[in-house]
């Protein structure tokens, strides 16, 4: 059994479709359960596809009638934006919401948005390998408040396509360090296939460093649309697979579980 935790509905303004879109397919694709994550960032950021706060109460209670009628089982969560200043207001809101996992994600450096396709153009004035440090520090900052029970897209960084021309495993082996050490999911994002880099997140040699240090991980495919819903999971499976992964996770109330793959 297969589930998909990171779904986006038109809730959020860059997705399309009615969490009953999303079900459907999820069934036609025989997923045993799907989970809806929408955008949530604290920061203002003019263009920022983030569901308004105070949608909240009337997007959950849509939820829960759904779930309370659906044959296919549904798990409430959430894709918070990491920004450190943000970290208290972050907890408040996931302790006033009855979440089954809370996806942290890493989207800025500073006020740079690291996988707009408007902002690409930032690459090119900065160092590739600095880039690379900002974005894991921001990552091992992350794990240290443990307000998250899975990482996003783990190198989002590359979406694009650029990668120091220097070896950067160091960073990765740290980045995995602190993730094991907060008891963190990777996630393996299937979206990446459908950008630029055309590579699932997070790569091979990162996915190898992670399971090496006993990281567990889940599955999502960041759809935005009902038919992205469990895409390239095959895909997916047979990477985790060729690395070492026997298991991924479950969640319940915030509370892991691990489901053989």
């Amino acid at each position: 059994m297969l589930v998909d935790y990171h779904i986006h509905t038109e809730a959020s303004p860059d997705g399309k479709g009615l969490m009953e879109e999303y079900i459907r397919k999820a069934k036609e694709k025989k997923l045993g359960e799907i989970g809806f994550s929408e955008h949530i960032i604290f920061h203002d950021v003019e263009g920022y596809p983030c569901m308004p706060i105070k949608s909240m109460p009337t997007y959950l209670q849509h939820f829960l009638n759904l779930r309370e009628k659906s044959e296919l089982p549904l798990k409430l969560g959430v894709e918070m934006d990491f920004i450190p200043g943000d970290a208290e207001k972050i907890r408040e809101f996931i302790q006033k919401y009855p979440f089954d996992y809370v996806i942290g994600a890493v989207h800025f450096i500073g006020e740079w948005s690291v996988d707009f396709s408007s902002q690409i153009h930032e690459y090119s004035k900065r160092d590739v390998s600095h880039v690379y440090e900002e974005y894991f520090s921001i990552v091992k900052t992350l794990c240290e408040y443990r307000l998250f029970d899975v990482l996003a897209h783990p190198d989002l960084i590359k979406i694009f396509g650029f990668k120091p021309k220097s070896d950067f495993s160091h960073i990765l082996i740290e980045t995995a360090e602190a993730m094991a050490k907060s008891n963190i999911c990777a996630e393996i994002n299937t979206s990446g296939l459908r950008k630029p880099c055309n590579e699932i997140y997070p790569s091979e040699q990162f996915l190898r460093i992670l399971c090496s240090h006993n990281v567990p991980i889940v599955f999502g495919s960041d759809a935005h649309k009902p038919e992205d819903v469990g895409r390239n999971f095959r895909e997916a499976v047979k990477l985790v697979k060729k690395v070492g992964y026997t298991h991924t996770c479950l969640f319940n109330h915030r509370e892991r579980e691990f489901l053989k793959i």
